[in-house]
């Protein structure tokens, strides 16, 4: 007890936090986006997976800050880099902003908002992959989707998910626009960075400038953006749907655009969805 105690005391003294978050949304480019972000000189990369996701899994929070900051490099080991703890599932959970301004105080954060019908039909694709994939890791098989996008869209509309069905929330996750209005009651408007989805994927140095500009750090150099952008990740790549899948994504369209209308009003600006 009295080990766990000094450790606690004297861990935060040599263990850095993030300097900043990226928030999500969930299968908007997050990891991408991350992965050039490390590539800059004044930015370090975790020492565990980008996902650090201590303020979403209970059982990670459980175990406090000593855990968490467990998961960033040393003071030594940062300098004068900064550190990024990037979990797209901070965005949509209610109760994470509190928790975030009372461990972290005002930290920057970025949030990365793709066109809902599409980050629905591609959040269901990834785990109905996990069933339909037979190489798919144990512990994500336990969370995939066997329902069709019809039937999981469906019951998600007439509130007809089994009690015990994993939290997919394919429509929930795409009302951005109470989840943003959420943040702006913990932090100021200038402290979260919203970024479209397209940009990323059509207009990458464009972004990274924002990017660099919010997070008060030179821009990347010609050199290093010339080499991002010949080994650009494919964002979003497109598949076939059946014809099934293509009328309920017609029918999302409706359904999502007051929410995004919504949005719009909030940010000041139009995304055209």
């Amino acid at each position: 007890m009295i080990k766990q105690t000094v450790k606690n005391i004297v861990y935060p003294l040599f263990k850095s936090r993030p300097d900043f978050l990226i928030i999500g949304a969930q299968k908007s480019g997050t990891t991408s986006l991350y992965n050039y972000l490390i590539q800059h000189p004044q930015i370090i990369k975790n020492k565990s997976w980008k996902e650090v996701r201590y303020f979403d899994l209970p059982e990670n929070y459980a175990q406090g800050m000593t855990w968490y900051l467990g998961n960033f490099p040393s003071k030594l080991q940062k300098g004068n880099r900064m550190t990024v703890d990037s979990s797209p599932n901070y965005m949509y959970f209610p109760h994470i902003p509190n928790l975030i301004k009372q461990d972290l105080g005002n930290i920057k954060m970025i949030a990365v908002l793709r066109e809902p019908v599409s980050r629905a039909y591609s959040a269901w694709k990834m785990y109905h992959s996990f069933w339909t994939n037979a190489d798919v890791a144990q512990n994500n098989k336990k969370i995939a989707d066997t329902r069709t996008f019809a039937e999981a869209i469906e019951q998600e509309l007439n509130n007809k998910c089994a009690a015990d069905i994993y939290t997919y929330d394919y429509l929930a996750r795409g009302k951005y626009v109470e989840q943003i209005e959420n943040y702006y009651q913990y932090f100021d408007k200038n402290m979260l960075l919203i970024l479209n989805f397209n940009d990323l994927k059509n207009d990458l140095e464009s972004v990274l400038n924002r990017v660099c500009t919010f997070l008060d750090i030179e821009p990347f150099s010609e050199a290093s953006l010339k080499q991002l952008l010949e080994n650009k990740y494919n964002v979003g790549i497109k598949s076939e749907k059946s014809v099934e899948d293509k009328q309920v994504l017609e029918q999302l369209k409706t359904y999502f655009e007051p929410y995004n209308q919504q949005l719009y009003t909030l940010l000041g600006k139009s995304y055209n969805w």
